[in-house]
């Protein structure tokens, strides 16, 4: 292995034999960051609608 494969030339995990089921669930990572990018953005609009469409208070509450 080379050095600049690893940090400082450490090899922290050696490569072994390729898992055929890891390589399919690696697949469901795609739609999976999409979810969670959608929960990102829903929970800032939420956060942003509650105290200046509603005014609610909310936040300093949580505060």
């Amino acid at each position: 292995m080379a050095a600049l494969d690893s940090p400082f030339g450490i090899q922290i995990i050696a490569k072994g034999d390729k898992v055929p089921w890891m390589s399919s669930a690696g697949n469901l990572r795609s739609p999976g960051a999409w979810a969670f990018a959608a929960l990102i953005v829903g929970h800032i609009v939420m956060s942003l609608y509650r105290p200046f469409i509603k005014k609610d208070n909310a936040l300093k509450r949580m505060i």
